[in-house]
């Protein structure tokens, strides 16, 4: 069976697009791009953005183009918010989020296969890697929670994603056990809202202790800045670099009137203070963040209070968003930014975040750096250092390997360099690769 999976959005999405792979074995399906002629697609959409639904809308019809015969399964947000023109565009069947579970059974029936218990997902919380089916030598996701209760007054996900879920630890340690046992060097934790999690007694900083004392490398993925605790602070710093040294800190914007009238759950001196304990607790730290350029009301002043807090914060990497009006949210009411405004403003912050991840990445010239080899291509390692910066190296490794990479050079958001030796041995090696 040759099957095309194209993920569009967060993490979460992610997770649930390599877990639904290896639900379909019964398929042995071999993955294929888009346009090598695919018997089946899955499409897993997002709609945190006009932009993300134009993507989706995009799939779909080039989908059904490259591959008029194929069986195309379209899922995710969009899938909840506008099933009919999707079918309209070409799916032949759209499962909303709330359906996701219901993904291998839907598929595996059309191709006259019956589901078992081995392809069936016990709830939302996908994972295949505890069924033995999630084939990643170096890293894996692993979602423990789904849904949001916020409401930003800007976003359109409690909608499509629905109250927050979350799943029991034992669940996520034993999948992560299993994850580790085939090879995985490194776990990611993510969820919708990840620092709400509430599946284990203390929480989101349990679970990354209790994963790192069963000797996983962790890593989480996106959480909100309300959500992070002293005791996440107190086990990111006692464990790194194992549990790695990086957060992504949702920040949207540096006006304290905007964060409050966009419903953010927490203010600029909360945050401020919240990124500094992090630099000073955990060794190596590294800020992420996103802002969104022009939301509604927003003045120059407050632009540029945003490129200010910037320059304080100093992230490392800085993702960019203009806003977009969601149909059915607060702030699609309100007075809106000139487009031209919009765009200008997103070139600004585009430019200063250019500028501070070369301010970071710059004092690791000449300097080792400890990197976990995840892929090799056109006769180059690449990976990621434990906080999160992206690298490319020469040399001899292996993926899955741990080395040190003396650093040569920067280019945009990544560190060049060339492998010195190695650090640690992954507990299971892939076969060999050219240059080794």
């Amino acid at each position: 069976m040759r099957l095309a999976v194209k993920t569009l959005g967060c993490k979460v999405n992610q997770v649930e697009s390599d877990a639904l792979v290896g639900l379909l074995q019964p398929l042995e399906p071999q993955v294929v791009a888009l346009e090598e002629g695919a018997d089946l697609v899955v499409i897993n959409t997002c709609a945190v953005t006009t932009s993300a639904e134009s993507d989706a809308r995009k799939e779909v019809r080039r989908a059904r183009r490259a591959n008029p015969q194929a069986f195309v399964v379209v899922t995710g947000c969009y899938a909840e918010l506008e099933p009919t023109l999707l079918a309209e565009l070409g799916a032949d069947v759209v499962v909303p989020n709330r359906r996701k579970a219901e993904l291998p059974g839907i598929i595996l029936s059309h191709f006259g296969l019956p589901a078992d218990p081995l392809t069936t997902p016990p709830n939302e919380f996908w994972g295949a890697g505890e069924r033995g089916l999630l084939n990643n030598y170096v890293r894996a996701f692993v979602k423990v929670q789904d849904g949001c209760n916020a409401g930003c007054a800007y976003c359109v996900i409690p909608r499509l994603r629905g109250r927050e879920r979350h799943r029991e630890h034992q669940s996520a340690l034993q999948e992560a056990e299993a994850l580790l046992r085939s090879g995985v060097q490194e776990i990611v934790l993510t969820g919708v809202r990840l620092g709400s999690y509430r599946g284990h007694p203390r929480g989101i900083a349990g679970l990354v202790e209790a994963l790192a004392r069963m000797g996983a490398k962790v890593r989480l993925s996106s959480i909100e800045p309300e959500d992070t605790g002293e005791d996440l602070l107190e086990v990111l710093g006692r464990f790194a670099p194992q549990v790695r040294p990086h957060l992504h800190l949702s920040l949207q914007t540096g006006s304290e009137r905007l964060l409050a009238l966009m419903g953010r759950r927490y203010d600029r001196e909360h945050y401020r203070d919240l990124v500094k304990k992090a630099y000073a607790r955990i060794p190596g730290f590294a800020l992420t963040t996103d802002v969104i350029a022009g939301l509604p009301t927003e003045t120059e002043e407050e632009h540029r209070q945003t490129l200010d807090f910037l320059e304080e914060l100093r992230p490392s990497r800085v993702h960019v968003f203009t806003y977009t009006p969601r149909p059915k949210t607060r702030a699609a009411s309100l007075p809106q930014v000139p487009l031209e405004v919009r765009k200008r403003r997103n070139r600004e912050l585009t430019a200063l975040a250019h500028r501070l991840a070369e301010d970071r990445m710059r004092p690791k010239l000449g300097g080792r750096v400890e990197v976990l080899v995840e892929s090799f291509r056109g006769g180059r390692f690449y990976g990621h250092t434990p906080e999160y910066f992206e690298l490319e190296a020469e040399g001899t490794a292996q993926v899955g390997q741990t080395v040190w990479v003396r650093v040569e050079g920067v280019e945009k958001f990544t560190l060049l360099g060339r492998v010195e030796g190695l650090k640690e041995a992954p507990t299971r090696l892939p076969a060999p690769v050219a240059g080794d």
